[in-house]
């Protein structure tokens, strides 16, 4: 049964030892058993770790978000579609050639390639000697959170999803059962506890942990920053709670905070190892970025409402302005509306010539990126940065949970100081995007990156202004009502995600609408149908068909997820034209 087991495995795996291993190798493992338990559970992790868009963001997946998310979430413009003698339709962002792909490309991942890896290790360690299980314990621990990080997006994205029988093939379990949001969360949750408990006891000799180290191409083998993203992952879950489960959501952000292991200095995040730019460029977010231009216009929302710029540069104006987004042709950083045909914002800025010009994209000469256009658009020194660290669960994210917490119990969590941990976000927010644009990457390779203008490249961030805006948003803050503290920390996580990692500006914005008595908390753009969930692919119909009769009824883009706590859809108030 080993043998068999371990040849099952090893063929599941081969792509996993193709990168590491020469021919004469892989065939010399392949047919000893014992040579491949002994030398294929620590490759089998780290594939784990290196599958796109679960750490590090794809090229593929990266393209379709950009064209649908950031319309919805209202995080970037197609200034195209704010004219209505050019586009004057509903926009569905799960239809046609790109929604499609875009709503199935999670769920298809988190049932495959987020979990083959880890599949195959768990019949390798189920099939070892109680020793070797010793030996091969903190992959095995680590993996879980790997698997609990993949299936937690999964799971807000879908809501009812297989979870327990995904990757139960050698089982003969083909066709994977769903479960509830409700029964996944309290899994998952369990499954982050009990893991962190064992890590936090677990001892590594010396060579075990030289071996792990070398595996661990995420955390570098320090098993205090696994225990703290567990823990940090298990927070995010709590806070999603808090509609449903109230009780679950305290009792579990209680014993985190006296636990004390969060990520509240310190940041989990991917750096890709393969510094071979081009392959770094087609395969990895950055050609996503670079095809997408004419979508990566700068809103007014996030310009004037959120990062509080109004035509003159103060120290009350989020530093973060100048490396998120580049100014226009001429300087300025103008903000483009999602509302329809607002001339007379418009008309502030732009001649009706250089209005027909940006609608008709004659201003985008030598492509989307022309330095000469007359929008502001994302920072191309900042997002074409290919030394970039991913960011995968961070100090900014963990500060503003808690100041959630202070601000939406403060009977239990009086004790949070939730203007200090705004504060503490917003400042690691700002050195974060200030150190992705003044970190260029080597130039060297067959990439020369084109078309970035030097008003993108800010020379080092002035610190002045830093400390002036964080004592002025520490202000703005206290001033507000409990709504509008929740809604000013969702802000300042839309502004860290933004295109890097819309899933939970997403997530969290569907468990904010309850708060702000079923409005958005964000402003989409014109005419874009409000999505309450992710479609399953078709083929779960079709392939799956009994077990997906089960949530059938829900495949829907008007059904409120679980934890919502919601029964009817949220709406785009920005709507022009009749939705029948």
């Amino acid at each position: 049964m080993k043998n068999n087991i371990i040849k099952y495995v090893a063929a599941l795996g081969v792509g996993a030892m193709v990168a590491m291993a020469s021919c004469d190798q892989l065939e010399d493992e392949f047919y000893n058993p014992d040579k491949v338990t002994d030398g294929h559970l620590d490759l089998f992790f780290t594939s784990a770790l290196q599958q796109t868009h679960l750490f590090k963001m794809e090229y593929g997946p990266t393209y379709h978000y950009i064209n649908n998310f950031t319309l919805l979430l209202g995080i970037g413009v197609n200034p195209s579609y704010t004219f209505s003698d050019k586009i004057n339709e509903s926009i569905e962002t799960w239809s046609d050639w790109s929604g499609q792909p875009f709503n199935w490309n999670i769920f298809e991942k988190t049932s495959v390639q987020y979990t083959k890896d880890i599949n195959a290790m768990k019949l390798l360690y189920n099939d070892m000697s109680p020793e070797e299980q010793a030996t091969y314990e903190v992959y095995f621990l680590c993996s879980d959170v790997v698997k609990s990080y993949a299936f937690q997006r999964s799971v807000d994205l879908y809501d009812d999803i297989p979870y327990s029988e995904v990757g139960g093939a050698f089982q003969e379990k083909f066709y994977p059962k769903y479960e509830t949001q409700e029964e996944i969360y309290t899994a998952i949750m369990d499954v982050l506890k009990t893991t962190a408990e064992k890590l936090s006891t677990l001892e590594l000799t010396s060579a075990q942990a030289s071996k792990f180290s070398k595996a661990d191409i995420l955390c570098g083998g320090d098993i205090d920053l696994w225990i703290r993203f567990a823990n940090s992952l298990r927070l995010r879950m709590a806070m999603r709670l808090c509609h449903v489960k109230p009780d679950v959501a305290k009792a579990t952000i209680k014993e985190l905070l006296q636990e004390n292991k969060l990520l509240t200095d310190t940041s989990i995040t991917f750096e890709e190892r393969d510094k071979n730019q081009t392959n770094i460029y087609e395969l990895l977010y950055y050609r996503g970025f670079e095809e997408m231009g004419n979508t990566l216009v700068a809103p007014r929302f996030l310009v004037q409402d959120l990062l509080n710029y109004h035509d003159e540069a103060t120290n009350e104006v989020d530093p973060r302005l100048y490396v998120l987004f580049q100014p226009n042709r001429d300087g300025k950083y103008i903000g483009w509306p999602v509302t329809q045909d607002d001339r007379e914002y418009l008309d502030k800025y732009y001649t009706r010539e250089q209005q027909d010009s940006i609608k008709n994209r004659k201003d985008a000469v030598v492509g989307s990126w022309d330095p000469n256009r007359l929008v502001t658009r994302y920072n191309r020194a900042t997002f074409m940065n290919f030394d970039m660290k991913f960011q995968v669960l961070t100090d900014v994210e963990v500060n503003l949970l808690l100041a959630e917490a202070a601000v939406r119990w403060p009977g239990e969590f009086g004790s949070i100081n939730a203007v200090d941990k705004v504060k503490s976000a917003i400042e690691s927010s700002t050195r974060y995007y200030y150190e992705l644009n003044n970190n260029p990457y080597g130039e060297s390779s067959a990439i020369k990156l084109q078309h970035v203008p030097e008003s993108a490249r800010m020379k080092r961030l002035d610190e002045d202004n830093l400390a002036g805006y964080l004592s002025y948003a520490g202000n703005e803050f206290s001033k507000l009502d409990t709504r509008g503290k929740l809604e000013y920390i969702f802000h300042q996580k839309m502004l860290h995600f933004n295109i890097l990692y819309p899933y939970e500006i997403f997530n969290e914005a569907h468990r904010l609408i309850k708060d702000c008595n079923g409005e958005l908390p964000l402003k989409p753009m014109v005419n874009v149908i409000w999505c309450e969930r992710f479609y399953y692919p078709t083929s779960e119909a079709t392939k799956n068909t009994e077990n997906f009769e089960k949530v059938k009824a829900k495949n829907n883009h008007t059904t409120p997820v679980w934890w919502s706590g919601r029964t009817v859809a949220a709406q785009n108030p920005n709507h022009t034209v009749s939705l029948n």
